[in-house]
């Protein structure tokens, strides 16, 4: 008995001395370990992958900067148990809204005092009371600097102030005193009945999850909770410690069986990406007020057009009745800048202009104006993309509808290809494989030298969608031997990538030039001869005008 007593207190001590690895600035868990007693944690606890800490009826005190870190593949379980900290945010601060029923209010009881008392009202840190407005009873009084003063005789059990910031800005709150007969009391804002408002300051300790947090009949409170991992939390309360982050589309919560969120620090209680795994029991009960359940965000999202400076407009955003935007010189457009927006928010049950319990995006672009070398202004083809497109979740939306796609299917002449003598007519085919017509032109060149080829100036042809068109012209030649024509589509300059129209050069088949030797020779002889010739002349004006001259100077010397 003795050595079994003795057995079980070492394993105990064990288990004790290997989570709690006192004196180091870390707590490293890498196996299953229980925790059953209060702890004091001054610096990190790190469960990694395949480690467990299971803690059961156990309060659990964070110090400042304290963290909880949860690496992928890593357990915490929590049974009636408490994560809280060493300070918690007290402040409150307004959501913004100036409206009757919306407007930011505290709720004083006042019934201790006998008439006669005054109401100070100290701003929220780093904040003051400039252009704010109090709204007492049916009287408006005008707030200034950090600090706004009541005197009151009311013989009211309470007292309800109102309060808007300049322009709508939220109002912070930081404290109250209510003075009477030279007694103060003095309240922290936190403390207060309140509407319309939510609490505001900083949260010491954090919880990181990669890995798996699972919580039953437990509380955090006052907790920075940021997840790419799993949440599971069962008749659980989350105290202070909204919003919690989910930071990747893989990223899970679910809230089962009367879970609590109250004095989330933001107006939602889960913030998550586009696709994370949201599941919201009917019992779950949220911040409520002005405090969604939950939003969803996107950021970094854009478009992607073939060409520079397409406009376009979209219908449907959060906030935004139109927005309108033009594609940069890499065709891209980045939706408000690339800035994070919300694209989903489950309403708070107390949301008095929600219809239903979530809104959803349902963002729609529209092209509005597309226009290349292809296509101009004056041209019969009209814009380029298209109208009605819906704007997903993913990164990035491609525009490429009603966009046209040339490609070669051959080059060749209309005659005898080994006898041609001065020109030939040349042949192109070309088929559209796109979705929009295109008027283009092409430039040829000889391919055994890469000089331009003497043939009417750009050929061109109109290309309907899903037709093939042809290429006629000219292709004059002064010199005899074989010889092929290379001949490349002109794409716009507009488009970011030269072959997103299609595009692309051929080569023709091999010509066999005769030119007679005579001719050859006179084609060489005739440039020297017309030199000769007008140098003759030349030097014919000059000897005129010289005797002319001479003829002068004669005449006036006889004179004289």
């Amino acid at each position: 008995m003795v050595i079994l007593i003795l057995t079980m207190f070492i394993s105990g001590q064990m288990i004790i001395g290997n989570s709690m690895a006192e004196n180091t600035n870390e707590i490293l868990i890498e196996s299953d370990i229980t925790w059953t007693e209060d702890q004091e944690i001054d610096g990190n606890i790190r469960i990694v992958d395949g480690g467990k800490l299971t803690i059961i009826n156990s309060v659990i005190t964070f110090s400042t900067d304290s963290k909880l870190t949860i690496d992928e593949g890593g357990f915490v379980v929590l049974e009636s148990s408490i994560f809280t900290s060493e300070s918690m945010p007290t402040d409150l601060v307004g959501y913004g809204y100036c409206d009757d029923f919306n407007r930011s209010t505290i709720t004083l009881d006042i019934s201790p005092y006998e008439k006669d008392f005054e109401i100070i009202i100290n701003s929220a840190s780093g904040t003051n009371f400039n252009g704010a407005t109090a709204y007492i009873g049916n009287e408006i009084f005008m707030m200034n600097n950090s600090q706004f003063s009541y005197s009151s005789q009311s013989n009211d059990d309470e007292i309800s102030i109102g309060i808007c910031g300049y322009g709508s800005t939220p109002v912070g709150i930081s404290n109250i005193s209510i003075i009477h007969d030279g007694f103060s009391n003095y309240y922290l804002a936190s403390e207060l009945q309140y509407s319309n408002m939510m609490i505001s300051g900083l949260r010491e300790y954090s919880l990181d999850i990669s890995g798996n947090f699972s919580l039953y009949n437990s509380s955090i409170i006052a907790a920075e909770i940021s997840s790419t991992g799993d949440i599971n939390a069962f008749s659980s309360n989350f105290l202070r410690s909204g919003p919690i982050l989910l930071n990747d589309n893989n990223a899970s919560i679910s809230l089962n069986e009367g879970t609590v969120f109250d004095g989330s620090l933001d107006d939602h209680d889960v913030r998550a990406m586009p696709e994370s795994n949201i599941h919201w029991s009917n019992d779950t009960v949220g911040s409520g007020d002005l405090t969604d359940k939950w939003e969803r965000r996107i950021k970094g999202q854009y478009i992607q057009f073939d060409a520079v400076w397409v406009e376009y407009q979209i219908k449907g955003l959060y906030g935004v009745p139109t927005y309108t935007n033009f594609s940069g010189n890499d065709g891209r457009s980045y939706i408000d800048g690339g800035r994070e927006r919300i694209i989903e928010i489950g309403w708070s049950d107390d949301n008095i202009w929600a219809t239903e319990d979530t809104w959803q995006e349902e963002a729609i672009i529209n092209v509005i104006k597309y226009r290349t070398a292809w296509n101009p202004e004056n041209s019969v083809i009209g814009n380029y993309g298209t109208t009605g497109i819906k704007l997903t979740n993913d990164k990035i939306t491609i525009i490429d509808q009603n966009t046209p796609d040339i490609k070669w299917l051959s080059l060749k002449s209309e005659g005898d290809e080994n006898e041609a003598k001065g020109s030939v007519v040349m042949i192109g085919e070309v088929v559209n494989e796109g979705t929009a017509a295109a008027h283009f032109a092409i430039s040829c060149y000889l391919n055994s030298t890469g000089e331009s080829a003497e043939t009417n100036n750009y050929p061109d042809a109109l290309v309907q969608a899903g037709e093939v068109g042809k290429i006629i012209f000219d292709w004059r030649n002064s010199k005899s031997g074989a010889e092929e024509l290379k001949c490349i589509i002109l794409t716009p300059m507009q488009i970011v990538d030269e072959y997103a129209f299609g595009g692309g050069n051929i080569t023709s088949e091999t010509v066999n030039w005769q030119i007679n030797e005579d001719e050859e020779g006179l084609s060489y002889i005739m440039p020297i001869i017309i030199v000769m010739i007008i140098g003759i002349i030349g030097i014919g004006y000059i000897l005129v005008n010289r005797a002319n001259l001479d003829q002068e100077i004669m005449v006036e010397d006889a004179v004289k």
